[in-house]
């Protein structure tokens, strides 16, 4: 598995910047445009590139609290999603029927468990992600620093086939399904 870096939000917007031909900065507030794009375009791609892919790194686990208000729909119950939620990967393998608004879950089941992709801090961001992050954070930037839609696609597709490369990464941290011994298709194998 790749190593951490202990990145800070500021370490993968300069280095998107340097990307695409800018100076880096310090601080988000610094008085220039980088600080004033960066400052404003760094936080929604950032959590945006977080839910294309069940990262395992960014993924938790909680029992949903049950609301005692009953919903004014369909939905027999209703759930507090986690503070720190941003999408949902999974909930109880036997729910197929429920539905979020805003910060709840709605069900007719009694209890949840929802897997769930939250924002972690940069510090904890895997090398792979980091740098899918910089080349996207860039292909975003661009266009308002460099005026340059052309290195603003460039750097799209750059991110886009490190995507790629880095939900695979991500992906083999999961291991594999075994099948179970007493599995007729390896029973028939002896």
């Amino acid at each position: 598995m790749s190593s951490v870096k202990n990145y800070t939000s500021i370490d993968l917007a300069s280095n998107a910047l340097l990307l695409i031909g800018e100076e880096t900065i310090s601080s988000f507030t610094d008085d220039s445009t980088a600080a004033l794009v960066a400052a404003n375009l760094y936080e929604p791609t950032f959590e945006a590139l977080l839910t294309v892919h069940p990262w395992r790194f960014a993924s938790s686990k909680a029992t949903l609290s049950r609301l005692t208000a009953t919903p004014v729909n369909q939905w027999d119950y209703a759930f507090q999603l986690p503070a720190d939620f941003l999408v949902a990967q999974h909930v109880d393998s036997d729910i197929m029927n429920y539905q979020i608004y805003g910060s709840k879950l709605y069900s007719n089941q009694t209890s949840i468990v929802l897997d769930y992709t939250f924002k972690p801090d940069e510090s904890l961001l895997p090398a792979y992600f980091a740098e899918v992050l910089e080349y996207k954070l860039a292909s975003v930037f661009a266009i308002p620093i460099t005026e340059s839609a052309t290195k603003g696609e460039y750097y799209a597709e750059l991110a886009e086939k490190m995507l790629t490369k880095a939900k695979q990464i991500d992906s083999s941290a999961t291991p594999s399904i075994v099948p179970n011994e007493e599995s007729p298709l390896i029973g028939g194998r002896a």
